[in-house]
């Protein structure tokens, strides 16, 4: 896409240098100016340069009316002067193109496209029998407004193929048109009012004219601007409701990263906590796409977060070099623009969010007061996460073991037999553990020590599991654990089993946490029963009942410290 987009820049310069001078040279010695009063034609090409400075925006879409100028110009002295007032009228577009990535390329192309539209749109002018100077329908009224439609078409049509080439999926869409023939209109109405009212009292037309039109030009500005900046803030707020209907941490994220660009212009964004003073990257992203940041935690005085933090209120950057000296851990060579605010929560910071752009004076201050809005935003949901999380953990969890609950545990069996009975899942095995003769260890060491045999208990059945994805372990009750191995054939499940029983076989279990008694060690052993599902089972409840029919009859009662499975 470089490739394409350097490729495009050459081609526009070239067109330039072979197009516009030459042009000029071709239309000074054929179509030279009709007498040209400098009295008049000096204030109006400023006003022009004014006009393209303080285009009216909808939408956020800038619309030039230079027309309603260069308009009577060209028809009181031809395409030469109405060429050469739009050019200079050009230079006001220079402070709004510092914000794109190539502002020299962009007046280029600009300079092209509206010179090639001044000589189309005065040939058809000329084509449909109209003359300078003219009064009527004929030779003024109707060839100037094909003069404006020609023009009008022309610039839909270079910005169209324009967009194509420098690879934009979608260059046209009909607001744009339907903006660019409402601007055609006014240009038309009002330069026509321009050209007659020039004729009735000269020079005073300006002033007449110029007062209404950038008074009403700077009240639809400022109306722009406030609608812009009350959709952004709707959008906000949008999304500030979307992030408190999450419930886990990474969803909260993974919204924020996702939406947050589409409301404040960002080619990355970044998510600091702050941790007992040090600031931590939480998450990173970049065009999108959340990435890996690999920085250590910033310590006092480095790095950009740290500025920002220690600025106790955000900042505001428009170009690299304001804030390069403090990017000596950060590797984006593009980066220019850059805007970081606080996340505060009862008066104390509690994070940072950072956005970047790849251009230069993006930022402005409605963005920093949004980006302010949206880390609340952000602080409260995932409060509200950690809490909802922390509500769940607990209830679905033992809390001695912190093992998955019988509830929880029945629930994920209920659903995963379900999966095999309806042909989702093929089979399922469920195992129950029971620790041998656990009253006596209870009646000799304590039920403290019990309470650390069970705790250690669970941590192997954890550890074993481990990394099994979906296998569930659950204390079933007192010392009954039990596990939901979904897709695991029975005879799997009884190896499992036996490594589980022989593992717990050869453990040594410490009690004693006394500072003032030694550790000891204590032998235990357990019983299992295996059943499984659709072998020996149709139903959670059918399933568990086996198991532990196997669990009493074909291991505790011929001994103990053994495996059994469900035979029917």
């Amino acid at each position: 896409m470089d490739d394409v987009r350097r490729s495009v820049r050459i081609a526009v310069f070239l067109s330039w240098l072979l197009i516009v001078p030459a042009g000029f040279v071709y239309l000074a010695l054929n179509h030279p100016a009709a007498s040209p009063d400098f009295r008049i034609l000096l204030p109006v090409t400023i006003l022009a340069v004014l006009a393209v400075y303080f285009p009216v925006r909808r939408n956020g879409i800038p619309l030039s009316l230079v027309g309603w100028l260069t308009l009577p110009a060209f028809l009181h002295f031809g395409v030469l002067t109405e060429a050469v007032i739009i050019q200079i009228a050009l230079l006001g577009t220079i402070p709004g193109n510092l914000k794109s990535p190539d502002p020299l390329h962009r007046f280029f192309f600009n300079s092209t496209m509206t010179f090639v539209l001044s000589v189309v749109s005065a040939g058809a002018f000329h084509a449909l029998g109209g003359s300078a100077g003219g009064m009527g329908m004929a030779d003024m009224v109707i060839p100037a407004l094909f003069y404006i439609a020609a023009r009008t078409a022309g610039n839909i049509l270079f910005m169209d193929l324009y967009q194509k080439l420098i690879g934009n999926p979608y260059p046209l869409n009909s607001e744009i048109v339907l903006l660019d023939v409402i601007a055609a209109i006014v240009v038309f109405t009002y330069g026509l009012c321009a050209y007659f009212l020039y004729d009735l009292i000269g020079f005073y037309s300006l002033p007449v004219l110029a007062i209404p039109f950038f008074s009403v030009t700077m009240m639809m500005r400022k109306y722009d601007n406030a609608e812009r900046v009350n959709d952004i803030l709707t959008q906000a707020v949008e999304l500030g409701h979307e992030m408190s209907g999450k419930i886990t941490q990474p969803e909260v994220l993974d919204l924020f990263v996702r939406r947050v660009p589409k409301i404040v212009p960002a080619d990355s964004l970044y998510i600091y906590d702050i941790r007992n003073g040090r600031v931590e990257p939480l998450i990173c992203s970049e065009d999108g796409e959340q990435i890996n940041l690999n920085l250590d935690s910033l310590a006092p005085g480095e790095g950009i977060g740290r500025m920002i933090y220690r600025s106790g209120k955000g900042l505001l950057f428009n170009a690299r070099q304001e804030w390069n000296d403090h990017a000596e851990q950060y590797d984006h060579p593009e980066a220019e623009s850059l805007l970081g605010t606080l996340i505060v929560r009862n008066r104390k910071i509690e994070g940072i969010v950072g956005v970047m752009s790849r251009r230069q004076n993006v930022y402005e201050e409605h963005h920093q007061r949004i980006l302010e809005l949206l880390g609340s935003y952000l602080s409260v949901s995932l409060e509200k996460a950690r809490h909802v999380q922390k509500t769940v953990h607990e209830s679905e969890r033992c809390g001695l073991t912190g093992l998955y609950n019988y509830r929880y545990m029945e629930s994920e069996l209920r659903r995963r037999v379900d999966l095999v009975l309806t042909g989702k899942s093929k089979e399922l095995s469920f195992i129950m553990l029971d620790i041998d003769h656990f009253k006596k260890v209870n009646d000799t060491y304590g039920h403290q020590s019990g309470n650390e045999i069970l705790i250690t208990f669970a941590d192997l059945l954890r550890e074993k599991v481990e990394g099994a994805g979906n296998w569930t372990v659950a204390r079933y009750g007192g010392e009954e654990f039990a596990l939901v191995l979904p897709d695991i054939p029975k005879q799997d499940a009884l190896r499992f089993a036996e490594e589980i029983r022989n593992e717990i076989e050869q453990y040594e279990f410490l009690i004693g946490t006394d500072e003032e008694e030694p550790m000891s060690s204590v032998r235990i052993t357990a019983s299992i029963g295996v059943a499984s599902v659709p072998d020996d089972a149709d139903s959670a409840m059918d399933v568990m009942r086996n198991a532990d029919r196997a669990l009493y009859t074909g291991a505790k009662q011929i001994g103990r410290n053994r495996v059994a499975t469900y035979s029917g």
